[in-house]
């Protein structure tokens, strides 16, 4: 279920940044006993993924879970809610997963997303989170406040840049990490996801830290890459050499939210918050005079439920400091302006039409540039930019997964050969990271679908780190899924985390108290 909790793991924060994350550690110990057998010695930070030695951080045990054992007598389990059940193969067992799957229902995994075919329904429509759902599992990828000035003082090229470059009055960096506007026209700031370390170029890394200079287009040119369901969780390398999971994330993830807070400096004009996928531009305009804020795709395949022009007010009003949050994700648009979602009158839902493959052209970068901020004769200065990806559900199961010869969890099915000829994960990446094979390779028109059918009083867990679950995607065929007389309760709240940095170690970090979402 990590990182939304946390089984055994390593705190970590990264030297250069300053950015706090955590490793699993469960490898450490044996399963069964509970005797410890290695140590985690190396991870990987989530923002930069720079290799990190961790062998001297000390592991600390799971989450302390508050369980409702009532919460179902009550009411009927809602799709979402995290669960706490026995194991079915293993009764004295207790896991805890969400649940995805209810009661005469058909689960569908595909493209990362969930797909529910209701009884009595003939087709399948995507599962979309609630909102505070959606906050919960979406995963951080960048972050303006936690820059690299290593990588940054080597020349290694910023995420964020200017487009199309060298526009009059376009966006100029400044010291303490801003971006100011000041234009004439229209103009963008767009997200680059290029990563010292993208499991192709390794080299970057190592000339920064031995204060050596890069050749910024290079390094742009080669370690430019699609947004993957890589987590740092997964990276915990032992002391017999092995890692758990593939460092570098297999699959691409399109479903993204953007978070920045601008100062306007201008009366009027039109601030734009763009999202791509699939080459795809998810739009949305806000007229800085009004306030009005128009959503629309430049796609006429992209069919949206709602009809007419989609348009609402809000709380911009001219001059001032605002905080903005505009998603794509589960094929709907969502837009937050400080800190409160906006009411588009309905939910902006859309339905895609065919398979969705990212797409790159000389002309429009697309999904290689996946996220921007523009805007229209509107003078700002914008901090505290944010990037997250949505989780991504593998599409696998027992049967698939045990005829494979990699551990790894894959949706590939290699082009309709049998399991064990899914493509090799080097060249995996080697088309992730290169834009012009993105139309040529059948790669992603190979991602698989993995259905799960429901009888009456049968439920279907699935854990949040879908990379390195034992959820029941993976339990024996004809067995996947929770009878109803095994559920034990909802998962409510994290009570006494362990202390951080504190004299008396039983002392609680109640930074991370929480109720569970």
């Amino acid at each position: 279920m990590a990182t939304t909790l946390l089984g055994r793991h390593k705190d970590v924060t990264d030297e250069y940044t300053g950015y706090e994350y955590t490793v699993g550690a469960s490898d450490e110990v044996d399963s069964v006993t509970q005797a410890e057998k290695y140590n985690v010695i190396q991870a990987i930070d989530p923002l930069y993924h720079r290799l990190t030695d961790v062998a001297e951080n000390v592991s600390y045990s799971g989450d302390r879970i508050l369980v409702s054992k009532f919460a179902y007598d009550f009411a009927d389990p809602q799709r979402w809610d995290v669960i706490v059940f026995k194991y079915p193969r293993e009764p004295q067992t207790n896991y805890i997963k969400r649940l995805i799957g209810l009661p005469g229902e058909t689960v569908r995994i595909f493209h990362g997303d969930i797909y529910i075919q209701k009884p009595g329904e003939s087709e399948f429509k995507i599962a979309r989170k609630p909102p505070a759902k959606q906050l919960t599992l979406q995963r951080l990828i960048y972050d303006t406040n936690y820059p690299c000035p290593i990588l940054e003082q080597a020349g290694f090229p910023d995420r964020l840049e200017a487009y199309p470059a060298n526009t009059q009055g376009s966006w100029i960096k400044q010291e303490d990490g801003s971006f100011v506007c000041t234009p004439q026209g229209e103009t963008w700031l767009r997200y680059r996801h290029v990563l010292a370390d993208n499991g192709k170029n390794i080299r970057y890394w190592a000339m920064a830290e031995n204060h050596q200079q890069i050749n910024t287009q290079e390094a742009r040119d080669t370690c430019s890459q699609l947004i993957t369901d890589f987590t740092a969780y997964n990276t915990d390398m032992i002391n017999e050499g092995s890692v758990y999971q593939p460092t570098s994330g297999l699959h691409w993830v399109g479903d993204l939210t953007l978070e920045c807070t601008t100062e306007i400096q201008s009366d009027g004009g039109i601030l734009s918050l763009d999202l791509v996928e699939g080459g795809v531009h998810f739009r949305c305009d806000i007229d800085v005079a009004t306030g009005k804020a128009t959503l629309s795709a430049d796609d006429e395949d992209i069919k949206f439920d709602q009809q007419g022009t989609i348009e609402a007010d809000t709380a911009v009003k001219g001059r001032g400091t605002y905080s903005f949050r505009f998603s794509n994700i589960d094929n709907e648009l969502r837009l937050w302006i400080n800190g409160t979602m906006v009411n588009f009158g309905a939910p902006v839902t859309f339905t895609p039409q065919g398979d969705v493959i990212p797409k790159w052209s000389p002309a429009d970068p697309g999904d290689l540039l996946p996220l921007g901020i523009g805007t229209t004769s509107v003078q700002m200065t914008v901090t505290n930019v944010r990037v997250f990806r949505d989780v991504y559900y593998i599409a696998t199961d027992e049967k698939y997964h045990n005829n494979r010869y990699s551990s790894s969890l894959l949706d590939y099915a290699g082009d309709g050969h049998p399991p064990w000829n899914t493509p090799p994960e080097n060249d995996i990446m080697a088309i992730l990271t290169d834009p012009e094979s993105w139309a040529k390779t059948r790669l992603f028109k190979s991602r698989r679908e993995a259905v799960f059918k429901l009888e009456a009083k049968q439920y279907f867990p699935l854990g949040d780190n879908s990379a390195a679950s034992s959820d029941a995607r993976l339990w024996q065929v004809g067995q996947q899924f929770v009878p109803e007389h095994m559920l034990i309760g909802k998962a409510l709240f994290v009570y006494w985390p362990h202390s951080k940095g504190k004299p008396v170690p039983f002392f609680p970090n109640f930074s991370r108290m929480k109720f569970i979402q």
